[in-house]
């Protein structure tokens, strides 16, 4: 039959006020970088409403040879590309973060 206590003795572990501080510091930058993510999916939407616009405006650009519309779509792409790469360097970033975060949480 159990006693009443709720056995938080036995399952807390002991933390230095140094290891406390540091643990809390993290976290707090951590939600802090979170409360930005916003930022970045905002950039993301940006970025593809961007690249739907110029998309459309080379696309309706019959003056163009088909050349030069050739290079300059192959040049809106390599620039897409390039920011969709900061872009997902900016979320995996805090993701494994966030991922590593958790799994001390557990620890």
């Amino acid at each position: 039959m159990g006693t009443g206590k709720l056995g938080m003795e036995d399952e807390m572990t002991p933390h230095s006020s140094g290891q406390m501080t540091a643990e809390l510091t993290a976290a707090t930058t951590l939600q802090t970088e979170t409360t930005h993510q916003h930022i970045v999916f905002a950039w993301g939407q940006t970025l593809f409403t961007e690249l739907g616009r110029v998309w459309g405006q080379l696309d309706a650009a019959d003056e163009l040879a088909y050349e030069d519309k050739l290079a300059a779509q192959v040049h809106v792409l390599k620039d897409a590309m390039a920011s969709l790469e900061l872009l997902s360097d900016a979320l995996g970033g805090t993701c494994r973060r966030m991922t590593r975060h958790l799994q001390s949480l557990h620890t």
